[in-house]
This record gives structure tokens, sequence and C-alpha cells, in this order.
């Protein structure tokens, strides 16, 4: 088992290196590829294109008009609308009757996200009345040439079903925000972009335009957790591709403080084992390339993997001691230099993307907090990860959109969970090992991810933090050569 759980991830640490290095040597000559599908000419288009703003308590109207300023006349808005509260309902009815746009509500809400698209795209009176959909989450602000750049892709393409656009994070007004979004501005190129080219691309639940043929071969969205994976699977089994367009760049923000960032990672860590329990089996019979079932395989596997990781840990921490086993003969240096190696080996693209283009100290800063931050989530991606495994149905869990003041008794009752467990797991290894080394790390970033908790209670100004969300977006687009491909489709619309 030992060799099984290493070998898997060596496995993942090697993927992010290869990912990593590879772009970055390679970027200039993979923007060039972009550089045919930039200069296909949609000036004559007028595909019927339907913008499906998604809400569930959490409507954000700033946004919304934002996406509706497009230069591109046949489309329309509707609003999907599966909000609970009565503040929310009223805020999206009041938006609606302003901008005449139509809102659909359902009287359940079977089937999370994908249900509340697909019971309106599959209805009878929608079907074969629309080319394409644009998909938008409540925080979403795209660009206003965001239907015409990706209709580039299906014009230049006819094997492509769905366009994912890139990502930045903005509008982070706190602290936890302003530290933790920069991973997601140096995320989304690199990898995705690598993932276009060289594994297997996916829709990533916004910011994302798919087209009819493609949705309706596919059955819709799979009423699951994960429903944009699952899309993408059923989309490429049917023979359609999702390419990621690095050029067109969207908003999207941050979790408003720690306690949301642990509930999305929770939803995350379910959905991805639901979606183990659905799709392995179809994944192994498709006709996908084998680079591209390793790919699924390594991004999508490892969060419900926790469970059998901290069954590992205590396996080897207990049973071996008792068994007589002396664990230096087993990790030896030859395998324990690699292992913390690819430990960080997630975080070699943003050291390459930061590295000298911040301030010194928000650059150390950054790279500390996020092991805790990330060191601190095997407590919620074991326990959700046990309930799954033990029957508990995955749900679909909105992120908050809003943060209240951490005091530091609500910080302590919700980081009860990971005050236990690295206790528990302490108190193991100093009984069965006589030693805190085994699990020092994993012990000190669940203590220490108390004090994540009150980095939301420092607040920006709306300047102050606009301020910095231009720097990290420029720096990062530079960076990835993402002006790159939108200078060349600035400078072909002026020919």
């Amino acid at each position: 088992m030992n060799a099984v759980f290493i070998t898997y991830f060596w496995l993942n640490g090697v993927k992010d290196f290869i990912y990593v290095i590879w772009y970055y040597c390679a970027k200039s000559k993979l923007s060039k590829k972009y550089k045919n599908v930039i200069d296909t000419d949609v000036s004559m288009a007028n595909d019927r294109v339907l913008f499906l703003y998604c809400t569930c308590n959490d409507f954000e109207g700033s946004s919304l008009l934002k996406c509706m300023n497009q230069d591109y006349k046949n489309y329309k808005v509707v609003i999907l609308d599966d909000s609970s509260k009565e503040e929310y309902i009223r805020q999206v009815d009041s938006f609606a009757k302003e901008h005449e746009i139509e809102v659909v509500r359902r009287q359940n809400r079977v089937g999370f996200k994908a249900g509340n698209i697909n019971h309106y795209l599959l209805r009878d009176d929608v079907k074969g009345k629309y080319d394409y959909a644009v998909i938008l989450d409540s925080d979403e602000i795209i660009p206003n040439d965001f239907i015409k750049s990706a209709l580039k892709y299906f014009y230049y393409y006819n094997n492509v079903g769905i366009v994912q656009a890139n990502h930045v994070s903005t509008r982070n007004s706190n602290l936890f925000m302003r530290l933790f979004h920069i991973g997601v501005n140096s995320h989304w190129p690199t990898y995705q972009g690598m993932k276009h080219r060289y594994g297997f691309s996916t829709m990533l639940g916004h910011g994302a335009m798919i087209k009819r043929e493609c949705y309706e071969k596919a059955g819709g969205f799979p009423p699951l957790v994960a429903e944009d994976l699952c899309l993408s699977i059923e989309a490429r089994n049917h023979g359609y591709l999702v390419a990621f367009a690095p050029e067109i760049i969207c908003m999207e923000e941050y979790p408003v403080d720690y306690f949301a960032f642990k509930k999305r990672h929770s939803k995350w860590t379910q959905g991805n084992l639901e979606f183990i329990k659905k799709y392995t089996g179809k994944i192994v019979k498709s006709k996908m390339s084998w680079f591209e079932k390793w790919d699924i395989v390594l991004f999508t596997y490892n969060l419900p993997l926790t469970a059998i990781f901290a069954f590992y840990i205590f396996l080897n921490l207990i049973a071996l001691p008792l068994l007589g086993v002396d664990l230096s003969s087993i990790y030896q240096i030859w395998m324990i230099v690699p292992t913390i190696v690819f430990f960080f080996s997630p975080m070699l693209n943003d050291f390459i993307t930061w590295m000298f283009r911040i301030n010194p100290l928000r650059f150390v800063s950054y790279f500390v907090l996020v092991v805790i931050l990330y060191g601190s989530m095997l407590t919620t991606s074991l326990i959700s990860a046990l309930l799954g495994m033990l029957g508990k149905k995955a749900k679909f869990i909105v992120t908050p959109k809003s943060s209240e003041k951490i005091t530091i008794l609500k910080a302590l009752r919700f980081q009860l969970n990971e005050f236990i467990f690295s206790s528990v797991l302490l108190a193991v290894s100093l009984v069965f090992t006589r030693s805190a080394y085994p699990v020092i790390l994993i012990v000190l970033t669940g203590y220490l991810s108390f004090f994540l908790a009150f980095l939301s209670n420092k607040r920006y100004k709306e300047k102050e933090y606009s301020l910095d969300d231009t720097k990290t977006t420029e720096i990062s687009l530079r960076q990835n050569k993402a002006y790159l491909y939108k200078v060349s489709a600035e400078r072909n619309s002026l020919m």
C-alpha cells in the first residue's frame, strides 16, 4: 500500500513539474497556435446566444449588468434563480423588471446547478431556439467582446463544443482575499493552457460558452455536484472538445474568508468523490487517449483520496511500530527528498509567476500562509471523503459571498475539527514513535489555520483594493502571455 500511495503522490508531483516547466519553456510557441483562431472573422455572425445567469441566494446585480454590456446584438439574458431567501428573490425581481429580463424559477431544486440549467434549456419552448449558451455565476464579470471572441473558436474548430474563458480574481476587499487571490491568477493560464494542448481540457463551471448541439448530444448537464467536469466528459465521448481561451479574460471573486474557502473545498471533495463513483467506469471504457485519462485521474482523484492518506499515516504510525518495523529502514533519504520536493511542487507555478514581481514580504508571506491554508484542508477533505464513502450524498454548497467579523469564539468553533484531528495525530505519533517529526507539518498547519480565520477582518476600501487588483492582474497576464493574444486580437480588429 505504501508503494501505491507514494507512486500516486509522486506522479502528481511529476505532473506539476512537467506542466509548469514545459509551459514556461514553450509558452511563446504555444501562444502562436492561437493566432489563426484570433484572426477568425466573426463580424457577420448572428448566432442566437443565451446568457444564463445562475444564482442561489447570492445575486449580484452589478456584476450581471457589466456582463450585459456586449458588442454583440443577438443575445438574451435569462436569470435562473434558485434562491430561497426572500431578500434575494426581491433583488432579482427588481433587477429583472428594470432591465426587462426573464426570470426562471422551479418548484424544486433537484440536481443543484446542473438541474437549474437543465430545467430551462431542456424545455420544449427553448430547445432549438438558441445556438449557444453562456454560463455565468453570480460574481462573474465577462468582457464586452466575450461572445465574439468565443465564437471564433467554434467557427475555427468544427469539433469544439465548449469554450472555457480565462479568469483573474478581482474585488479582493479584505486581507484574506488579497493574500491568496494571486494563486488564481497564476493558475488559470498555466494549467488550463497545458491541459488544452496536452491533457484533458474541461469546463470549469462558469465563464464558458456551450454549443447547443454539444449540450443536447451530451444529454444536458449530469445532475451531479461536479456538473462541469461531467459534462466535459460526456461531450468528449460524443466527439466534442473543450477549448481554453486564454485571451478572454473574465473576473471572479476569491472566497471571502477562510470559512468560505473551507466550504468550497468540501464541495470539491464531495463532488470529486461522487464523480469517481459515477464516472470511473465511463473513463476506462471511453475512447479518450491514455494521457487524457491520466490527466483526469491525477487532477480529480487526489482530494477524495485524503481518507486513504489519513489511513496511510495511522498505518505507519501505529501498525508498523507495533510490528517492530523500523520506519527509518523504509523511508530512506532517496525516498524522503523527492517526496518533500513533490509536496511543494504545486507551488512552483506561483513561485515563478510572482518571484521578484511583488513585495518580498508579501511574496514570503504568501508561500508560508498558502502551505498553512491548503495543509489545513486535510481535515475538511477527510471528513467530506469519509462521509461520502459511508453513503452521504454529495451536496452542492454555494460558496458564501459575504463575510462577517470573525470573533475568537467563532474561530474556535469552526476550527474545532482541525484542533481535534491535529491533537489526536500528534498524540498517536508521540505514543508510537516517540517523536512529533513524522506529523509535524500536518499538525502545525492544523493548529495555525486558526489564525487564518482573522485575516478577513482587515477590510479595504474600493480604491485600495482596485489598485492592487489592477497590479496583480497585469503581472499575471503579462507573465503568462495573455496580453500577447489580446494585443494580437486588437491589432487585427483595426486592420
